[in-house]
Parts: structure tokens; sequence; C-alpha cells
């Protein structure tokens, strides 16, 4: 019994001393553990507010012709305090800075660098009274060239929605967001800084507004274009030209390092398409006095699906159009004696058929050729033929015409032009939309079509596609400019 005790007591004396020596281990583990989570929150902390004053002021840095330095400073100063407030774990400043800097083709970068003096508790028995945790965000702000393509179709014009006429509505959205009436600036586009044009299309396209830098202070502004647009009553849908012009404007303007933009918005599906088209060489002749190939337009009436007997495919018609509100009557040039020229429904008489593929005729200095019956991936747009005389394969060939100029934008991988497209569906018992084929045009990675198959394309630009009626496209519009700023960053 007295040896027993004698073990025990020795091995008490073996446990304390084994504690004293572990507590030397385990204390300033312990505290490491305590000081390392101080550590980690204040950097999550600094970092969000680094984050939260780059984001902030890059609104700052979206705005006027010349970047207002003391201005962007000072946003982004407000956004950093009021995410990381001073003694925050009882911290203290060692330095905070941010540099804003206007580059190449205006494109504006602000860089936030902050760093925090942290106290440390256990490990001061290191020697180690304090450590420094540092953070950086950067946000880039690039400039905005934008085209407006705009559908001034019959269907359009015809269109009313409450007792007011659609061309009201959609006026009065556009001056809302390049050109307020009231003469306030765009609350969405810096004028002097971000180049802003406009193309419309009937059956012809017109550049109403060439790009500008100094859209809302140049005399005319977009705005006189905007008020200027000629509506016409029998205007038919050159989706393609409208499209290919718009894009013609940022390629001359050369700016990769800009956000390149189109916004299409229509009411309908394409009914018309430029080419240049070979007078038939089989009787009867044609009675063209010019026998050269006729350049210009040829197109169809309304109805969906199009009729395939003998129907009103009507041309050549002008491409290009002056703004005297004839766009859809105005024969091309040199068509004087044609039949189509006196009666514009007997164009198969001079025409046979149309090739399968166009080159458009105005602006096209590459050459570029577009398929009329074929497309990517179209293939309910395929099995008509090219014959003039048959609506359907004249409304297939602007569908498909539409579609490779469309895709041929997307592709562009030195200007990468975004397009946004907004579908108005005015129900207004023409034809309906084809929702599809224009989320199709937009490249929406979210858009899935009726057969529940996605229409995004893989290497493509993405862009974005909202179908709206009259009241909506001003939301439409907002949605648009929300997604311009968050690109441009």
């Amino acid at each position: 019994m007295r040896s027993n005790h004698q073990v025990v007591e020795s091995r008490k004396g073996f446990v304390s001393v084994y504690l004293a020596f572990s507590s030397l281990l385990l204390i300033p583990m312990a505290g490491l553990a305590i000081d390392f989570s101080v550590l980690y929150s204040v950097k999550a902390r600094l970092q969000t507010a680094v984050d939260a004053a780059a984001i902030g002021s890059g609104v700052t840095l979206n705005r006027g012709a010349v970047m207002d330095t003391a201005a962007v400073n000072e946003v982004a100063l407000r956004f950093f305090n009021a995410n990381y407030p001073p003694g925050y774990f009882g911290t203290a400043q060692s330095y905070y800075n941010s540099t804003p800097v206007q580059g190449a083709l205006g494109v504006r970068t602000i860089t936030i660098n902050a760093a925090e003096f942290v106290p440390m508790l256990f490990l001061r028995v290191l020697g180690i009274s304090r450590s420094t945790v540092a953070a950086t965000a950067q946000v880039t702000v690039r400039f905005v060239n934008m085209m407006l393509v705009i559908d001034r179709s019959g269907s359009v014009f015809r269109a009313t929605f409450n007792g007011t006429p659609t061309p009201t509505i959609v006026a009065n959205n556009l001056h809302q967001f390049v050109d307020p009436s009231d003469g306030s600036p765009s609350p969405y586009f810096s004028d002097g800084r971000d180049n802003i044009g406009m193309v419309t299309f009937g059956t012809s396209w017109r550049l109403d507004f060439p790009l500008s830098l100094n859209f809302q202070s140049g005399a005319p502004h977009i705005g006189t274009a905007i008020n200027a647009i000629d509506w016409n009553t029998s205007n038919s849908t050159n989706t393609a030209d409208g499209l290919f012009h718009g894009y013609r404007e940022l390629v001359k303007l050369a700016q990769p390092g800009a956000l390149n933009v189109i916004v299409l918005l229509t009411d309908g599906r394409p009914t018309a398409f430029s080419g240049t088209f070979p007078l038939r060489a089989s009787a009867p002749l044609s009675t063209c006095t010019n026998t050269t190939a006729k350049v210009g337009v040829i197109n169809t009436p309304t109805g969906w699906p199009a009729p395939t007997t003998l129907g009103t495919t009507a041309g050549v018609l002008q491409s290009t159009f002056s703004g005297n509100g004839q766009d859809s009557i105005t024969a091309a040039p040199n068509s004087g004696g044609c039949y189509y020229n006196s009666n514009r429904n007997n164009m198969h008489l001079d025409i046979t058929d149309f090739p399968n593929s166009v080159v458009p005729p105005d602006d096209n200095p590459l050459g570029l050729l577009f398929p009329t019956t074929s497309a990517t991936t179209l293939i309910r747009f395929l099995g008509q033929g090219t014959r003039t005389d048959n609506p359907r394969a004249v409304r297939y060939a602007a569908f498909n015409v539409a579609d490779n100029v469309a895709t041929m934008i997307r592709s562009d991988a030195s200007i990468n032009p975004v397009i946004f497209v907004i579908g108005l569906n005015n129900n207004n018992g023409e034809e309906p939309l084809d929702a599809d084929w224009l989320a199709r045009v937009a490249n929406d990675k979210d858009y899935i079509d009726g057969g529940g198959n996605h229409v995004f394309q893989a290497g493509q630009t993405q862009g974005q596609y909202f179908n709206v009626s009259a009241d909506g496209i001003d939301e439409a519009l907002r949605q648009i400019a929300s997604e311009i700023l968050r690109l441009t960053r």
C-alpha cells in the first residue's frame, strides 16, 4: 500500500510538469488563432470597403467629357468610409489612396489602395504588438459607342397604345434614353465622351444621325433626329439593312477599346432585303431600258405564313431613303421602262429569281455576301427557292439575310458589338412577333425558344432580348442602360 501511494504521488508531479510545459505551447497557439481571426475579419471588411469605393466611384467615372478627378476621389472616399468604420477592431489607418486615370480612347480607371494597423492581443508575448493588413481594388470604365436602329415600318406607324400613336411613345422614350426633351443631360450617357447615332429602316434604310460625341450639344442634336423620323404607313421591314448600316457606322469609327452597342427596336418580321438582281434572260424579256442588274430592295406585304402562289412581291425599290416620305414606292435608279416601274407587282416579269447570296448595295467596301436561301441554323427558312413571284421565298430570304447580318455582327472579334433587341409587341392583328428569332439576333443566353432550346451561340457576343408592349419600352431601355453600365466596367 505504501509503495502504491508513492507511485501516485510521483505521477501527480509528472502531470503538473507536463501541463506547465504544454501551456508554453498551447497558450501562444490559442492566441495566434484568435489574432489571426481578427486579421481575417479586418482583411475581409477592408476588401469590401475598397471594392465599394471602386464600384461606387465608377458611376462618377462614367460622367462628363472631362473626368472630374476631385469628384471621383470624393465619391470613392465616401463609399470607403461607409463600409469601413474608423477604429474597426481597434485598427488605425496606415494609408488610403485613390488614383483615377484617363487612358486612351476614353478608358477611365480608378485604383483604390488601403491598409490598416491591427493591434495584436496574445502575440504581444512574442513581441508582436501589431500587424498590417492591406487591400486593393480597381474598376475600369469604357466609353460607349451606340447605334440606335429603329424600325419605322408601316405597322409601327399604324399602331396605337391606349389611344396614343406608337411613334409618339417610341420617340418620347428615345428622348428619355439619350436626349431628354427638357434639355437635361442624358441620365445614362455623357455628351462629349460617348458616341451616339441612329439609323432607321423601313423598306430602305437611312442614317438619321451619324455617331457623334456631341449628340446633345451639337446642332442638330440627336433629339432633332428623333423628332424627324419619317414614319410612313407604307414602309416594309428591311431589318437586314437596318442592322448592317448601324454596324457599319461602328466599324467606321474603329474604336475597339470602347463598348460598341446596337439597340434594335422593331415590331415585326423582316419583309424586305437589298441586293443586286439580274434581269430575266427568257421570254418574256424585261422591258427595262437599262439592261444592267438592278440594285435595290425587293419586298412583300405582311402575312404569316406568307403564301407560296403568285403574290405581290414588289420592287426593285431604292435602298437608301432620302427622307422624302416616299420610302416604299420609289423605284431604284435605272428602272425606266421596267414592268415594275409602272406596276410594282409585276417585278417577276423583269426579274425571275433573286440570287442565293446578296451584297448590300450601300457602303460595303468588303463586298460581304449574305445568303438568302439558307442561314446557320434556321432550318425552317429553307426550301422555298428564289422565285420573285413566291412571297414566302421573299419572306424567308428577308429573314435569312437579316439573320446572317446579325451573325456577322456578333462574330466581329475586332470591335465586339453587343446587340440589344426590343421586340415591340403591338398585337396589331397584322402578324405576331417572332420572339425566338429576335432573341437569336440578340444572342440572349437566357432565352429558351418554343422548342425548349437555347438560342445562344457560343463564341459570339452576348446580348439581351426584351419582349414588351409600347408601355414597356421605357423600362426595357432602362435595363439596357443598366446592362451597358455593367459592361463598361
